[in-house]
């Protein structure tokens, strides 16, 4: 790794630890930019031209929380070939995990209500989870058919329809 590869990294480092303490204690819409790069100390057009958007940060930390949670479901998971009710309880503990997590919390409670430009990272973090949906379904053996077409994972708060 050259010194300028090494600047990135810390830079990419950095800048998922801020964004994610900020997200903890706010919603994304309530973000700014100008809040991400007072917090790291970057100029606008830097900012810009190393992220392109808000939105490739956001999706890096969404990513990485839904990994972490999922994680946790799968060691938490009953498997065996033998658990009739292997779908119904990936389902529960990933209602219950996603809601633990406070910034997954915020993201899936302000879903409906993001803005059109969040488009992209709602399309981005929905393939993200459904992928690790169906690594866990895939380890099952009940579950192991290619005839799965992309799946409609069940909301998170029954008031609302997640619209795919």
């Amino acid at each position: 790794m050259n010194k300028n590869d090494v600047k990135n990294s810390n830079l990419l480092r950095k800048s998922l630890a801020h964004t994610r303490s900020l997200l903890l204690t706010k919603k994304i819409q309530q973000l700014s930019v100008t809040e991400l790069i007072s917090a790291l100390n970057l100029s606008r057009s830097r900012f810009f031209r190393f992220f392109g958007n808000i939105n490739i940060i956001l999706e890096l930390v969404i990513s990485e929380e839904l990994e972490s949670s999922y994680a946790l479901i799968s060691r938490n998971l009953m498997t065996g070939r033998d658990n009739p009710h292997f779908v119904a309880e990936l389902n529960l503990l990933r209602a219950i995990y996603l809601r633990k997590n406070r910034i997954l919390y915020n993201y899936y409670s302000g879903l409906l209500s993001l803005p059109k430009r969040y488009a992209t990272l709602v399309q981005a973090i929905t393939a993200k989870e459904q992928q690790l949906y169906m690594h866990i379904l895939s380890r099952q053996k009940h579950h192991t058919s290619n005839s799965y077409r992309p799946i409609r994972l069940l909301p998170l708060f029954q008031d609302k329809t997640i619209k795919q």
